[in-house]
Protein backbone atom coordinates (compact mmCIF):
# COMPACT_ATOMS: atom_id res chain seq x y z
CA UNK A 1 0.00 0.00 0.00
CA UNK A 2 1.44 3.30 -1.09
CA UNK A 3 1.27 6.34 1.18
CA UNK A 4 0.58 9.61 -0.67
CA UNK A 5 2.55 12.47 0.77
CA UNK A 6 1.03 15.95 0.69
CA UNK A 7 2.32 17.79 -2.27
CA UNK A 8 4.64 20.69 -1.39
CA UNK A 9 4.01 24.05 -3.11
CA UNK A 10 6.01 24.57 -6.21
CA UNK A 11 8.32 27.54 -6.71
CA UNK A 12 5.87 29.16 -9.11
CA UNK A 13 3.05 29.03 -6.58
CA UNK A 14 5.30 30.53 -3.90
CA UNK A 15 6.26 33.40 -6.20
CA UNK A 16 2.59 34.09 -6.99
CA UNK A 17 1.73 34.21 -3.28
CA UNK A 18 4.63 36.60 -2.58
CA UNK A 19 3.51 38.92 -5.40
CA UNK A 20 -0.06 38.97 -4.04
CA UNK A 21 1.21 39.85 -0.56
CA UNK A 22 3.35 42.69 -1.94
CA UNK A 23 0.37 44.13 -3.84
CA UNK A 24 -1.76 44.06 -0.70
CA UNK A 25 0.97 45.84 1.28
CA UNK A 26 1.31 48.54 -1.38
CA UNK A 27 -2.43 49.16 -1.33
CA UNK A 28 -2.57 49.42 2.45
CA UNK A 29 0.43 51.76 2.82
CA UNK A 30 -0.62 54.91 4.68
CA UNK A 31 0.77 58.36 3.81
CA UNK A 32 3.93 59.29 5.57
CA UNK A 33 3.37 61.31 8.73
CA UNK A 34 4.24 64.99 8.85
CA UNK A 35 7.85 65.17 9.95
CA UNK A 36 10.73 67.55 9.48
CA UNK A 37 11.91 65.51 6.51
CA UNK A 38 8.35 65.44 5.14
CA UNK A 39 6.81 68.77 6.22
CA UNK A 40 3.04 68.98 6.01
CA UNK A 41 3.04 65.53 4.36
CA UNK A 42 4.07 67.31 1.19
CA UNK A 43 5.39 64.27 -0.68
CA UNK A 44 2.23 62.29 -0.11
CA UNK A 45 -0.05 65.14 -1.07
CA UNK A 46 1.83 66.13 -4.21
CA UNK A 47 -0.78 64.68 -6.55
CA UNK A 48 -3.64 66.14 -4.51
CA UNK A 49 -2.02 69.56 -4.54
CA UNK A 50 -1.63 69.46 -8.31
CA UNK A 51 -5.28 68.57 -8.69
CA UNK A 52 -6.36 71.50 -6.55
CA UNK A 53 -4.40 74.12 -8.49
CA UNK A 54 -6.76 76.37 -10.37
CA UNK A 55 -9.83 75.11 -8.54
CA UNK A 56 -10.35 78.48 -6.83
CA UNK A 57 -11.94 81.48 -8.42
CA UNK A 58 -10.03 84.75 -8.54
CA UNK A 59 -12.18 86.26 -5.80
CA UNK A 60 -11.43 83.63 -3.20
CA UNK A 61 -8.60 83.97 -0.72
CA UNK A 62 -5.71 81.61 -0.28
CA UNK A 63 -7.22 80.32 2.93
CA UNK A 64 -10.26 79.13 0.97
CA UNK A 65 -8.41 76.52 -1.09
CA UNK A 66 -9.76 73.02 -0.67
CA UNK A 67 -7.67 70.14 0.60
CA UNK A 68 -8.51 68.18 -2.52
CA UNK A 69 -9.56 69.11 -6.01
CA UNK A 70 -13.13 67.85 -5.66
CA UNK A 71 -16.12 70.07 -5.10
CA UNK A 72 -18.91 69.30 -2.68
CA UNK A 73 -22.23 68.46 -4.31
CA UNK A 74 -24.94 71.13 -3.96
CA UNK A 75 -26.56 71.09 -0.54
CA UNK A 76 -23.87 68.89 0.98
CA UNK A 77 -22.33 71.76 2.94
CA UNK A 78 -18.65 72.16 3.82
CA UNK A 79 -16.60 69.30 5.10
CA UNK A 80 -16.04 69.23 8.88
CA UNK A 81 -12.39 70.25 8.55
CA UNK A 82 -13.03 73.06 6.08
CA UNK A 83 -13.36 76.60 7.47
CA UNK A 84 -15.15 79.13 5.26
CA UNK A 85 -13.01 82.12 4.29
CA UNK A 86 -13.57 85.38 6.22
CA UNK A 87 -15.58 88.17 4.66
CA UNK A 88 -13.59 90.31 2.22
CA UNK A 89 -12.42 93.68 3.49
CA UNK A 90 -12.96 97.09 1.94
CA UNK A 91 -9.92 98.91 3.31
CA UNK A 92 -9.79 102.69 3.12
CA UNK A 93 -6.28 103.89 3.97
CA UNK A 94 -6.18 107.57 4.97
CA UNK A 95 -2.72 109.12 4.89
CA UNK A 96 -1.98 112.46 6.53
CA UNK A 97 0.15 114.86 4.46
CA UNK A 98 0.84 117.44 7.14
CA UNK A 99 4.18 119.19 7.45
CA UNK A 100 5.11 117.00 10.42
CA UNK A 101 5.21 113.97 8.13
CA UNK A 102 8.19 115.47 6.26
CA UNK A 103 10.40 116.09 9.31
CA UNK A 104 13.46 113.75 9.23
CA UNK A 105 13.22 112.53 12.80
CA UNK A 106 12.55 108.80 12.53
CA UNK A 107 15.56 106.52 12.84
CA UNK A 108 15.76 104.14 9.90
CA UNK A 109 17.21 100.63 9.88
CA UNK A 110 20.72 101.78 8.93
CA UNK A 111 20.81 104.48 11.62
CA UNK A 112 20.14 107.44 9.34
CA UNK A 113 17.24 109.83 9.79
CA UNK A 114 14.14 109.63 7.64
CA UNK A 115 10.69 111.18 7.68
CA UNK A 116 7.36 109.63 8.57
CA UNK A 117 5.96 110.00 5.04
CA UNK A 118 8.63 107.79 3.46
CA UNK A 119 8.19 105.15 6.14
CA UNK A 120 4.39 105.32 5.86
CA UNK A 121 4.52 104.86 2.10
CA UNK A 122 6.65 101.74 2.44
CA UNK A 123 4.61 100.22 5.25
CA UNK A 124 1.33 100.88 3.41
CA UNK A 125 2.66 99.16 0.29
CA UNK A 126 3.82 96.15 2.32
CA UNK A 127 0.46 96.04 4.11
CA UNK A 128 -1.60 96.17 0.91
CA UNK A 129 0.48 93.57 -0.91
CA UNK A 130 0.41 91.21 2.07
CA UNK A 131 -3.36 91.52 2.47
CA UNK A 132 -3.73 90.80 -1.24
CA UNK A 133 -1.71 87.62 -0.85
CA UNK A 134 -3.91 86.53 2.05
CA UNK A 135 -7.14 87.15 0.15
CA UNK A 136 -7.32 88.42 -3.40
CA UNK A 137 -10.90 89.59 -2.92
CA UNK A 138 -9.86 92.40 -0.56
CA UNK A 139 -10.36 95.89 -2.00
CA UNK A 140 -8.30 98.99 -1.24
CA UNK A 141 -8.68 102.74 -1.56
CA UNK A 142 -6.28 105.58 -0.77
CA UNK A 143 -7.46 108.85 0.78
CA UNK A 144 -5.07 111.73 1.49
CA UNK A 145 -5.71 114.35 4.16
CA UNK A 146 -4.27 117.84 3.91
CA UNK A 147 -6.14 121.13 3.56
CA UNK A 148 -8.85 119.01 2.03
CA UNK A 149 -9.69 115.34 1.82
CA UNK A 150 -9.15 113.64 -1.53
CA UNK A 151 -10.11 110.14 -2.62
CA UNK A 152 -7.13 109.31 -4.83
CA UNK A 153 -7.69 105.74 -5.94
CA UNK A 154 -11.00 104.04 -6.42
CA UNK A 155 -11.73 100.72 -4.76
CA UNK A 156 -9.48 98.14 -6.38
CA UNK A 157 -8.32 94.63 -5.64
CA UNK A 158 -5.03 95.27 -7.47
CA UNK A 159 -2.34 96.62 -5.08
CA UNK A 160 -0.41 98.06 -8.01
CA UNK A 161 -3.14 100.61 -8.71
CA UNK A 162 -2.96 101.97 -5.18
CA UNK A 163 0.84 101.92 -5.04
CA UNK A 164 1.11 103.73 -8.38
CA UNK A 165 -0.22 106.94 -6.81
CA UNK A 166 1.17 106.34 -3.32
CA UNK A 167 4.72 107.53 -4.02
CA UNK A 168 3.69 110.69 -5.88
CA UNK A 169 2.47 112.35 -2.69
CA UNK A 170 4.10 115.38 -1.08
CA UNK A 171 3.52 117.04 2.25
CA UNK A 172 2.31 120.59 2.70
CA UNK A 173 2.14 123.07 5.52
CA UNK A 174 -1.10 122.40 7.32
CA UNK A 175 -1.55 122.90 11.03
CA UNK A 176 -5.10 121.68 11.59
CA UNK A 177 -7.04 118.62 10.65
CA UNK A 178 -10.77 118.82 10.85
CA UNK A 179 -10.97 119.57 14.50
CA UNK A 180 -10.65 123.31 14.91
CA UNK A 181 -13.80 125.36 14.14
CA UNK A 182 -14.06 126.58 10.54
CA UNK A 183 -10.98 124.60 9.54
CA UNK A 184 -12.01 122.37 6.67
CA UNK A 185 -11.72 119.55 6.12
CA UNK A 186 -12.91 118.00 9.34
CA UNK A 187 -13.44 114.47 10.54
CA UNK A 188 -17.07 114.83 9.64
CA UNK A 189 -16.03 115.57 6.07
CA UNK A 190 -13.72 112.56 6.02
CA UNK A 191 -16.41 110.19 7.25
CA UNK A 192 -18.98 111.74 4.94
CA UNK A 193 -16.66 110.98 2.04
CA UNK A 194 -16.37 107.38 3.20
CA UNK A 195 -20.15 107.12 3.41
CA UNK A 196 -20.48 108.44 -0.13
CA UNK A 197 -17.97 105.98 -1.56
CA UNK A 198 -18.95 102.86 0.38
CA UNK A 199 -22.07 101.12 1.58
CA UNK A 200 -22.17 99.37 4.93
CA UNK A 201 -23.23 95.71 4.78
CA UNK A 202 -26.48 94.56 6.37
CA UNK A 203 -27.31 91.05 7.54
CA UNK A 204 -30.50 89.56 8.97
CA UNK A 205 -28.78 88.04 11.98
CA UNK A 206 -25.44 89.45 13.15
CA UNK A 207 -24.79 86.46 15.42
CA UNK A 208 -25.16 83.70 12.84
CA UNK A 209 -24.98 85.14 9.31
CA UNK A 210 -21.56 86.37 8.14
CA UNK A 211 -21.49 89.67 6.26
CA UNK A 212 -20.74 89.81 2.53
CA UNK A 213 -17.85 92.18 3.38
CA UNK A 214 -16.56 94.52 6.08
CA UNK A 215 -15.42 98.15 5.83
CA UNK A 216 -12.24 99.22 7.61
CA UNK A 217 -10.66 102.67 7.72
CA UNK A 218 -6.97 102.96 8.68
CA UNK A 219 -5.93 106.51 9.54
CA UNK A 220 -2.20 107.34 9.62
CA UNK A 221 -2.24 110.71 11.36
CA UNK A 222 0.44 113.17 12.48
CA UNK A 223 -0.57 116.61 13.69
CA UNK A 224 0.17 118.75 16.73
CA UNK A 225 -2.46 118.18 19.42
CA UNK A 226 -5.32 120.64 19.40
CA UNK A 227 -8.63 120.95 21.18
CA UNK A 228 -11.26 118.84 19.39
CA UNK A 229 -14.39 120.67 18.29
CA UNK A 230 -16.22 117.75 16.90
CA UNK A 231 -19.57 116.04 17.37
CA UNK A 232 -20.91 112.87 15.82
CA UNK A 233 -23.83 113.33 13.47
CA UNK A 234 -26.58 110.74 13.23
CA UNK A 235 -25.22 109.18 10.02
CA UNK A 236 -21.77 108.97 11.63
CA UNK A 237 -23.21 107.40 14.78
CA UNK A 238 -24.96 104.82 12.63
CA UNK A 239 -21.71 104.10 10.82
CA UNK A 240 -19.69 103.63 14.02
CA UNK A 241 -22.42 101.45 15.54
CA UNK A 242 -22.39 99.11 12.55
CA UNK A 243 -20.73 95.83 13.65
CA UNK A 244 -18.96 95.62 10.29
CA UNK A 245 -17.29 99.05 10.30
CA UNK A 246 -13.85 99.46 11.90
CA UNK A 247 -11.78 102.59 12.47
CA UNK A 248 -8.09 101.86 13.15
CA UNK A 249 -5.65 104.67 13.95
CA UNK A 250 -1.86 104.98 13.82
CA UNK A 251 -1.03 108.27 15.55
CA UNK A 252 2.49 109.68 15.02
CA UNK A 253 3.16 112.29 17.70
CA UNK A 254 6.07 114.44 18.85
CA UNK A 255 6.44 112.46 22.08
CA UNK A 256 6.72 115.53 24.30
CA UNK A 257 4.09 117.24 26.43
CA UNK A 258 4.36 120.97 25.93
CA UNK A 259 3.22 122.96 28.95
CA UNK A 260 2.18 125.84 26.74
CA UNK A 261 -0.23 123.68 24.78
CA UNK A 262 -3.78 123.24 25.98
CA UNK A 263 -3.73 119.50 25.37
CA UNK A 264 -1.07 116.84 24.97
CA UNK A 265 -0.72 114.10 22.41
CA UNK A 266 -2.18 111.70 24.96
CA UNK A 267 -5.39 113.70 25.01
CA UNK A 268 -5.50 113.66 21.24
CA UNK A 269 -4.87 109.93 21.17
CA UNK A 270 -7.65 109.36 23.71
CA UNK A 271 -10.02 111.45 21.59
CA UNK A 272 -9.27 109.33 18.52
CA UNK A 273 -9.96 106.20 20.54
CA UNK A 274 -13.25 107.56 21.89
CA UNK A 275 -14.73 107.62 18.39
CA UNK A 276 -14.98 103.83 18.48
CA UNK A 277 -17.94 103.12 20.75
CA UNK A 278 -17.91 99.35 20.13
CA UNK A 279 -14.32 98.82 21.28
CA UNK A 280 -13.46 96.69 18.24
CA UNK A 281 -10.97 99.02 16.56
CA UNK A 282 -7.22 99.16 17.13
CA UNK A 283 -5.28 102.33 18.03
CA UNK A 284 -1.50 102.70 18.08
CA UNK A 285 0.78 105.62 18.92
CA UNK A 286 4.36 106.07 17.73
CA UNK A 287 6.84 108.79 18.71
CA UNK A 288 8.03 110.88 15.76
CA UNK A 289 11.61 110.75 17.05
CA UNK A 290 11.60 106.99 17.63
CA UNK A 291 12.72 104.08 15.45
CA UNK A 292 10.95 103.56 12.13
CA UNK A 293 10.59 99.90 13.06
CA UNK A 294 7.79 100.84 15.46
CA UNK A 295 5.66 102.08 12.58
CA UNK A 296 6.17 98.85 10.66
CA UNK A 297 5.28 96.81 13.76
CA UNK A 298 2.03 98.73 14.20
CA UNK A 299 1.02 98.16 10.59
CA UNK A 300 1.92 94.47 10.86
CA UNK A 301 -0.43 94.12 13.85
CA UNK A 302 -3.24 95.48 11.69
CA UNK A 303 -2.94 92.61 9.20
CA UNK A 304 -5.38 90.47 11.17
CA UNK A 305 -8.95 90.38 9.91
CA UNK A 306 -11.18 92.62 12.08
CA UNK A 307 -13.67 89.80 12.63
CA UNK A 308 -10.93 87.36 13.67
CA UNK A 309 -8.99 89.48 16.15
CA UNK A 310 -9.76 89.99 19.86
CA UNK A 311 -10.27 93.29 21.57
CA UNK A 312 -7.02 95.23 21.57
CA UNK A 313 -6.71 95.01 25.35
CA UNK A 314 -6.67 91.18 25.06
CA UNK A 315 -4.22 90.97 22.16
CA UNK A 316 -0.75 89.58 22.82
CA UNK A 317 2.10 89.02 20.40
CA UNK A 318 4.48 87.00 22.60
CA UNK A 319 5.18 83.38 21.71
CA UNK A 320 6.86 82.22 24.92
CA UNK A 321 5.97 82.65 28.58
CA UNK A 322 9.40 84.14 29.25
CA UNK A 323 8.74 86.85 26.69
CA UNK A 324 5.38 87.60 28.25
CA UNK A 325 6.93 87.97 31.68
CA UNK A 326 9.71 90.19 30.33
CA UNK A 327 7.20 92.42 28.54
CA UNK A 328 4.72 92.47 31.39
CA UNK A 329 5.64 96.04 32.27
CA UNK A 330 5.25 97.18 28.66
CA UNK A 331 2.12 97.71 26.66
CA UNK A 332 1.97 94.96 24.04
CA UNK A 333 -0.60 96.75 21.94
Amino acid sequence: MEVVEPSSPTEEEEEEEEEEEEEEQEQSVEPRPRTRSNPEGAEDRALGAQASVGSRSEGEGEAASADDGTLNPPGAGPKPWQVPPPAPEIQIICLDLSEEMSLPKLESFNGSKTNALNVSQKMIEMFVRTKHKIDKSHEFALVVVNDDTAWLSGLTSDPRELCSCLYDLETASCSTFSILPASPPDLEGLFSLIQQKTELPVTENVQTIPPPYVVRTILVYSRPPCQPQFSLTEPMKKMFQCPYFFFDVVYIHNGADEKEEEMSWKDMFAFMGSLDTKGTSYKYEVALAGPALELHNCMAKLLAHPLQRPCQSHASYSLLEEEEEAAEGEATV
